[in-house]
C-alpha cells in the first residue's frame, strides 16, 4: 500500500493530532523536537573555555587512558560516569600492602592486616570472597620475593607529585620511586590487574612516559633525583602467564629514545585534546571491560545515545 505523503493516512493524522496535545500541555517526549537522534548537541563548547584560569591538569594515567579512548575518559573523569568494582578494591588494597612490604613487613604481618579489614568488603558471597583473599595472598607473596631481589635502592613508596610545563599541570603518585647505580630516577608502577601492554609498545608507554617527564621536571628533586633512568610495570596479577613470580617490563631512559621529546609532545597534544570539544570513541582491547560501553556509538548498545 502506497500512501500520498499529502495525504496522511487518517491513522496517523489522529497519532499526531493526540502528540500535539501531549506536547502543548507539556509531557515529556511528546515533542518530536526531543526524540533520539533528532536532538541538537546540547553544549558545543570546549571543555576548557577563556573563563578558566588557563591551566590543564593531566595525570600519567590519564594521558594513557585518553590516548586509549578519547570519550571514555570524557565520561569516566569528566562526567564520573566510572563504576567502583570489587576489583579496583582488590587492587586498592594490594597497594596499600605494597608499602608494607616495602616497610620490611612480612607475609604473617601483613595476613593479620588483612584479616582485619577482609570482612568489611562486600564480595557478593563467601565462596567469591575466599577466591579473592587467595589471589591477594598471591599477589603479596610475589611482591615480597620480588621486593627482596631488588637490587636498585628503594627512595620513597606512594609520593606524590606536581609539575608544570608551560601551563599543563601533571599531577599524580608514584607507587615507587627507585634509584639506579648511575644515581638516576627509575619509577615503578605496581599493575594487579591481568592485562598487559605488549611488549613492543613499552618504549612509547604513555603512563611510564609521563612519569619520566616528571622526573626530567624536577617533580622529586628533593631526593636528589633529576635524572630519568627509565620506567618499569611490575605485573603481579594471577593470570597463567604470571603464575612464575612478578613480570616486569621496563621502559628504556628518555635520553635513549631516538626521540626524547616524544613524551612531553604527548602530554601537550593530550592536554589540548581534553581542553577540546569533540572527543572519539575508539574501539580498542579494553573495551569488553569499560563501564561506560551501553554510552559509547562505537558499539551497538551504545548508538542509541
Amino acid at each position: 500500500v502506497v500512501t500520498d505523503p499529502q495525504r496522511p493516512h487518517p491513522v496517523r493524522r489522529a497519532a499526531a493530532a493526540h502528540l500535539a496535545r501531549l506536547a502543548d500541555e507539556g509531557v515529556r517526549g511528546a515533542d518530536p523536537a526531543e526524540w533520539y537522534a533528532l536532538t541538537t548537541v546540547s553544549d558545543d563548547r570546549p571543555l576548557v573555555d577563556g573563563d578558566d584560569d588557563g591551566s590543564i591538569r593531566v595525570s600519567p594515567s590519564q594521558v594513557e587512558r585518553f590516548t586509549t579512548c578519547e570519550l571514555r575518559w570524557l565520561l569516566e573523569n569528566a562526567a564520573g560516569a566510572s563504576s567502583m568494582e570489587v576489583t579496583s578494591a582488590l587492587g586498592s588494597i594490594v597497594h596499600a600492602v605494597a608499602v608494607l612490604v616495602a616497610d620490611g613487613a612480612g607475609m604473617d604481618d601483613i595476613r593479620r592486616r588483612m584479616d582485619d579489614i577482609w570482612s568489611e568488603l562486600d564480595f557478593g558471597g563467601p565462596w567469591f570472597a575466599g577466591k579473592e583473599r587467595e589471589r591477594a595472598d598471591e599477589m603479596v607473596r610475589k611482591l615480597i620475593a620480588w621486593h627482596e631481589s631488588g637490587e636498585r635502592e628503594l627512595v620513597v613508596t606512594e609520593e606524590g607529585f606536581k609539575v608544570d610545563i608551560g601551563g599543563i599541570e601533571i599531577t599524580g603518585r608514584v607507587d615507587r620511586l627507585e634509584k639506579d647505580a648511575q644515581g638516576r630516577a627509575v619509577v615503578v608502577d605496581i599493575k594487579t590487574g591481568n592485562s598487559k601492554p605488549k611488549d613492543a609498545d613499552l618504549a612509547r608507554h604513555p603512563q611510564l612516559g609521563v612519569y619520566q617527564l616528571a622526573v626530567l621536571k624536577s617533580a622529586f628533586a628533593q631526593f636528589g633525583l633529576t635524572e630519568p633512568g627509565g620506567a618499569e610495570l611490575v605485573q603481579v596479577g594471577t593470570r597463567a602467564s604470571f603464575k612464575n613470580g612478578v613480570r616486569t617490563q621496563a621502559q628504556a631512559p628518555l635520553s635513549e629514545d631516538p626521540d626524547p621529546q616524544w613524551s612531553q609532545e604527548l602530554v601537550r597534544g593530550v592536554a589540548e585534546g581534553m581542553a577540546g570539544a569533540r572527543f572519539q570513541a575508539v574501539r580498542n582491547e579494553f573495551c569488553d571491560s569499560c563501564a561506560v560501553r551501553s554510552s559509547c556509538p562505537a558499539h551497538d548498545e551504545g548508538k542509541r545515545v
